[in-house]
């Protein structure tokens, strides 16, 4: 009985694993390679003198022409401002600008308001065009959406190293956490935005307030789209697999471990009951294999054990579709499921701690109160 139970579930696990990301929209090729549009492209950087470089150059390589790029210095250490200086941005400093505010937000909002462009394209120093025709397309995807409102890309994820496997699951999961890709699409109300490349309009920008109204917190693709949904303002969020692309937390594994920690438990404040309930169980699923598998050698049952194999296999090719969906993962991470969802739960238990009982997290040298 035990065991029809325990298979009963890992069925329930497995559907469940295509409920919270069933689709995922991608920025489709424009057909009008005449497509034209006033852009001001805003970069808050800090301490980015690895990462500005590629993001930097794939901007000049853009067929669309871009109006301006404004690199925004938030009290680098290192070589930002000069590197910035070296590609033709313009480069203002929130140290400088006589604003007592610090982070990401302000340094978004500063870089808005000396602006020129109608629309104006917020993107994180980490980020990078994936081909020459990618703000083309993006410009083209918004007024099809009816020139308004916020659009927003996750980036795909491109690794180099092996620690940056890491963020397979967690990428997963954010990008589920927005409750936008399930069967459900009317029936679950969408929320949040992501805050490493925000589109919008000028104009509708300053009116809502922009990211002065969301200096209270680090997550400020959530709390934009927050902002243009509270004023009935469409929110469209996309993959970024043929547009923007993206290398997460480059300098190591301890950056790994403050980027992701800062972003969970914000992230979850959004998630629908059902989505999340859906996740669990999906991350169980690899539990119930582990726990299919030691039954079944202890009752040296091979019946049983062949049924816990196909299982496990199924599971590693969902494992892998999914992946595919947020990033270029190599081939064979997904055999090993239950390494990266554990590494998900210890980093999610650890984001936990800081947020509701140390009451603090930390960034790029900064210490941000929760």
């Amino acid at each position: 009985m035990a065991q029809v139970i325990l298979l009963f579930l890992l069925l329930i696990a497995f559907l469940s694993g295509f409920f919270f990301l069933w689709k995922l929209p991608v920025i489709n090729p424009s057909k009008d390679k005449e497509e034209e549009a006033s852009i001001s492209v805003i970069v808050p950087a800090r301490d980015e003198e690895t990462s500005l470089p590629k993001l930097l150059a794939s901007l000049h390589e853009q067929s669309l022409v871009i109006e301006e790029i404004i690199v925004v210095d938030d009290e680098s250490e290192d070589r930002t401002v000069k590197i910035a200086e070296e590609y033709g941005a313009t480069v203002l400093s929130t140290k400088e600008s006589g604003s007592t505010r610090t982070g990401k937000s302000a340094a978004c909002w500063l870089g808005a308001q000396h602006a020129k462009g109608d629309y104006l394209i917020f993107m994180d120093s980490d980020t990078q065009c994936a081909q020459k025709h990618a703000f083309r397309n993006i410009v083209a995807q918004f007024k099809r959406n009816g020139d308004t409102g916020l659009l927003s890309i996750q980036p795909y994820h491109v690794i180099r190293s092996l620690y940056e496997t890491l963020s397979i699951v967690p990428n997963i999961i954010v990008l589920a956490g927005l409750n936008r890709y399930t069967f459900l699409d009317k029936s679950i109300p969408k929320r949040g935005a992501f805050g490493p490349f925000l589109f919008v309009k000028a104009e509708e920008y300053f009116d809502l307030g922009g990211h002065e109204a969301t200096l209270y917190t680090h997550m400020d693709g959530i709390a934009m789209a927050g902002l243009y949904q509270k004023e009935n303002y469409p929110v469209t969020v996309y993959g970024g697999k043929e547009s923007i692309h993206f290398r997460m937390y480059p300098e190591g594994i301890y950056q790994l471990i403050q980027g992701w920690t800062k972003s969970f438990t914000y992230g979850a404040k959004v998630t629908h009951p059902v989505v999340m309930l859906s996740i669990m169980l999906w991350v169980m699923s690899t539990y119930l294999i582990l726990i299919g598998f030691v039954d079944g050698v202890m009752r040296m049952d091979l019946t049983y054990l062949s049924v816990i194999f196909i299982a496990y296999v199924l599971h590693s090719l969902q494992f892998r579709w999914l992946m595919k969906k947020v990033g270029r993962f190599p081939w064979w991470t997904m055999a090993f499921s239950l390494i990266y969802i554990s590494a998900f739960l210890l980093l999610y238990l650890w984001a936990v701690i800081q947020v509701y009982f140390l009451k603090k997290v930390k960034w790029r040298g900064r210490e941000y109160k929760t």
